[in-house]
């Protein structure tokens, strides 16, 4: 979640947590006094995984650059569940909501840096800081929404329909990855998001 739907990828700089934050509920100073030396830099290198399925998961990430995939592998073969970009939150929150292995991996497309910090410790703080637990809740329900309305989009709109949504939300992404993994997202093959771009063209 996070991020602002519509921003073009290509041009987006490094993002700022605490604006990010604050635009889901006010932080207060002490707030942030508290949470902020829980935050660790990390940087990723280009396909390095934030979290492999199977894996135990103890921290939350937020992305301040860089391109994360989400995927689940069966028999062998993986599917694209969605793209975290700057500004959003590539945290596999099930795993950590439920202390089990985390069933997706956590990829980054591109070279990434985000700020990583422990989820026990950051729930910790909700006692004193209810803004910090506000904005737990206001990530579930966002993630819960998109993931809702992205799974009922997905059986109910065509292949070219689900393409032009996913252009919208994330523009600029497919420039910067490759395509077999915007046709595993949409559910196509490489060769029918070709055609399905191709004839976007020509339609233009």
């Amino acid at each position: 979640m996070g991020g602002t739907p519509g921003t073009d990828v290509r041009a987006h700089p490094r993002v700022d947590l605490r604006h990010v934050l604050s635009a889901l509920t006010p932080v207060d100073d002490e707030a942030w006094k508290a949470f902020a030396p829980l935050l660790e830099p990390v940087g990723w290198k280009k396909d390095a995984h934030l979290v492999r399925p199977g894996e135990r998961v103890r921290h939350a990430h937020f992305l301040e650059e860089g391109i994360v995939r989400v995927y689940h592998s069966h028999g062998g073969t993986e599917y694209n569940k969605t793209f975290f970009v700057a500004g959003m939150f590539p945290t596999a929150l099930t795993a950590l909501l439920t202390n089990t292995p985390c069933r997706l991996g956590f990829q980054a497309l591109t070279p990434a840096r985000t700020l990583r910090f422990p989820f026990a410790a950051f729930q910790d703080l909700f006692v004193e800081h209810r803004c910090l637990e506000t904005i737990m809740r206001r990530v579930l329900e966002i993630e819960w929404s998109n993931k809702e309305r992205h799974d009922i989009r997905m059986v109910t709109e065509d292949a070219t329909a689900n393409y032009l949504t996913f252009r919208k939300e994330l523009p600029g992404l497919e420039d910067l990855v490759p395509q077999y993994h915007i046709a595993s997202y949409l559910g196509v093959t490489p060769v029918q998001l070709s055609r399905i771009r191709a004839k976007l063209v020509g339609r233009g």
